[in-house]
């Protein structure tokens, strides 16, 4: 796994096509693995906290509150930030996180396939914060499959974080996109 590549760094033109070869991946993925939902059936989008991760941080609890962001960051105590069971029809790819805050205390995203369970990425995300635009990618993206078990740790550095007045401590923004079926209905 490479380094995040600050975003602002890196012409925008191949971060338009880092976002196509993944689409494209989990397009031929998904297909693979469901090859009963048809080619022509598949809708790849950005990847969503609540509806996508359920991610329930920061007093998320469904879709009226579909937003990035983690409760307390305890000093160099590690969160989970997501915990999700894929549903078979669902492929995910992670390639970037943005942290929109002013002071921001995490200092590194552990990507993992379930709790205690193989580590496929440690990023070190502190470089980002010197840049104009927070915001770090890396060809080498984070897959899922359908049936998977996304699992992100969040560490904070040594003083960590309160939550501000929105209830949020860091917005961190997985940057991502998602590949489902067609018309399929998200409940809640």
């Amino acid at each position: 796994m490479r380094s995040l590549i600050l975003s602002d760094q890196v012409a925008p033109g191949m971060i338009d096509s880092l976002r196509e070869s993944i689409e494209a991946d989990l397009r031929t993925n998904a297909m693979t693995a469901r090859p009963q939902v048809g080619a022509r059936n598949w809708i790849v989008r950005e990847l969503l906290p609540w509806t996508d991760l359920a991610i329930v941080s920061a007093g998320q609890a469904g879709p009226t509150t579909d937003f990035w962001g983690c409760g307390v960051l305890v000093a160099s105590t590690p969160i989970i930030y997501v915990n999700h069971v894929l549903q078979d029809n669902e492929f995910v790819g992670i390639y970037g996180v943005n942290i929109r805050d002013t002071n921001p205390a995490t200092i590194k995203l552990q990507f993992q396939t379930g709790a205690g369970a193989s580590t496929l990425a440690d990023w070190n995300i502190e470089r980002i914060f010197g840049a104009r635009y927070p915001e770090g990618v890396t060809p080498e993206y984070m897959y899922y499959s359908g049936g998977s078990t996304v699992y992100v740790m969040v560490t904070p550095d040594a003083v960590g974080k309160a939550v501000g007045a929105d209830g949020v401590a860091d917005h961190i923004i997985l940057i991502g996109l998602i590949a489902k079926p067609a018309g399929e209905v998200v409940s809640f």
